[in-house]
């Protein structure tokens, strides 16, 4: 089914677009908030208020600033931070090492992963990096450079520069789909 019928099922109230949402996109969603959580009982809870938040505010989303999917993407990467952000959750991971890597972590089984490593891998170590800390791990620019010890300025160069590589990598793409978990990365460092 469209994502058009989709949403038009959830703005009419009609449970089938939800069922129909959940069974198109969970599995991409809960890849991207189990890659930011490192715990599947967490991911499991977020991805159940990804899909209430899609299902209470389905009239803020705009076919014309993005895709279903990015819309839905964006909700389940920031709930799963701001998860990740709440005390409780710090004070009980606080003997696990956060050591993912965007390039390492495999993806929900999706079709996209190896085309997602393949531009990744482009990256030098230290763009990676710069991007893992900022995206999957939810820290502040400022907040990557006290952590990694660099200059403030040499995070902010290193997220543009990467940005830049990437959208280079991806400006001739037709189907931006199996790229779309990059597009959320440059949205949410430039946003």
């Amino acid at each position: 089914m469209k994502d058009s019928q989709i949403t038009y099922l959830i703005r009419t109230r009609d449970e089938k677009g939800i069922s129909m949402l959940y069974d198109k996109y969970a599995k991409a969603l809960f890849g991207v908030i189990e890659r930011i959580l490192h715990n599947s009982a967490l991911s499991e809870e977020v991805l159940s208020q990804t899909m209430l938040k899609a299902w209470s505010k389905i009239d803020s989303f705009d076919i014309e600033k993005s895709s279903l999917f990015t819309w839905l993407m964006a909700i389940a990467r920031n709930s799963a931070i701001d998860k990740r952000r709440l005390k409780s959750f710090e004070n009980n991971q606080k003997t696990d090492s956060i050591s993912s890597s965007v390039y390492e972590i495999e993806a929900a089984n999706t079709p996209s992963n190896s085309d997602v490593n393949r531009v990744i891998g482009l990256l030098d170590e230290k763009y990676r990096t710069i991007l893992n800390k900022i995206y999957l791990e939810g820290y502040t620019q400022s907040e990557a450079a006290e952590l990694l010890g660099i200059p403030l300025g040499t995070v902010k160069t290193r997220a543009r520069t990467a940005i830049q590589i990437l959208r280079e990598e991806l400006k001739d793409e037709k189907n931006l789909f199996y790229g779309i978990f990059l597009l959320i990365i440059i949205l949410a460092l430039i946003g």
